[in-house]
């Protein structure tokens, strides 16, 4: 896929769609998870056992994971928000509202808010910045609104709408191995939907297209 494939792609599109993962924010200056904080897997860490048993631990990294928010969208969170593509995302980044995207399902939550699952209060989430433990009004620990492993994903049956709805999919910056979002693809293919992977060097082709 070049550019100018990329761009006459989208000129017959009628309804583009973007499925995106940590790849697509490796521009912005944010790792992907395969990483390890302290010793620790990270994803050993974003898991809802971990969070429960370690409570203290998982906001230390938390609190550093909130630095996220200050990276800047890249060329292919710019472009996709040009083309007014719906977004599908495993990112907690926001990057993509931040570019201008206003259909946007972020399947595993964002790094904006904290809830509270006993009263389902919502706080915004720098109240861990100034507290060493999160707490609701309430009495609750809150938990981020970040889908660990274990958790349901969110947006599930909207997902399935929109990949049934697209006849074009772009899978961007993911190696589709976590389950059930890697179906979507399939589920799109399926509606005749065409669907282009683009994992390597994305920035460079999408700055091609700003």
């Amino acid at each position: 896929m070049n550019a100018a494939t990329l761009r006459q792609e989208f000129s017959i599109s009628r309804y583009p769609l973007a499925l995106t993962g940590a790849g697509i924010s490796v521009a912005s200056g944010l790792p992907t998870f395969d990483i390890a904080w302290k010793g620790v897997p990270v994803r050993e860490i974003l898991t809802r056992d971990f969070f429960f048993a370690k409570p203290e631990m998982f906001f230390e990294l938390y609190r550093e994971i909130l630095g996220w928010t200050n990276a800047t969208p890249n060329a292919a969170h710019k472009v996709l928000a040009s083309y007014d593509a719906t977004i599908i995302t495993q990112n907690i980044d926001g990057l993509h509202g931040k570019a201008g995207s206003k259909n946007v399902l972020e399947m595993h939550g964002n790094l904006r808010l904290l809830n509270c699952e006993s009263c389902q209060k919502q706080y915004p989430s720098d109240k861990v910045i100034g507290e060493k433990m999160p707490y609701c009004s309430c009495g609750q620990m809150l938990k981020p609104d970040v889908v660990l492993f274990g958790d349901a994903i969110h947006d599930w049956e909207q997902a399935i709408k929109q990949a049934e709805k697209c006849d074009l999919m772009l899978v961007i910056g993911t190696s589709l191995q976590v389950a059930p979002v890697n179906m979507l693809p399939a589920i799109a293919q399926r509606n005749n939907a065409k669907v282009v992977i683009i994992n390597e060097d994305c920035e460079s082709l999408f700055k091609e297209l700003l």
